[in-house]
């Protein structure tokens, strides 16, 4: 995103996560299931526990499963 729109590129991937966001939180409910956004992680166990390289900056954490309130 960077090489296409610079300085913004990084203000841009940020929106493009919310987008994909929601479109899980849509899907999730359209097959019965509940999500929910996280944010606050730490990103290197993240990394670690995804095995991700440091070149790779985990934005959101979003687990789906059955609402604990069913």
């Amino acid at each position: 995103t960077s090489l296409s729109y610079g300085n913004r590129g990084e203000r841009y991937v940020h929106i493009e996560v919310g987008h994909a966001g929601q479109n899980i939180y849509l899907q999730a409910t359209a097959l019965g299931l509940a999500t929910v956004a996280i944010g606050a992680f730490n990103d290197e166990q993240v990394r670690e526990v995804l095995q991700l390289d440091k070149q790779y900056k985990p934005l959101y954490i979003m687990p789906v499963g059955e609402s604990a309130r069913d």
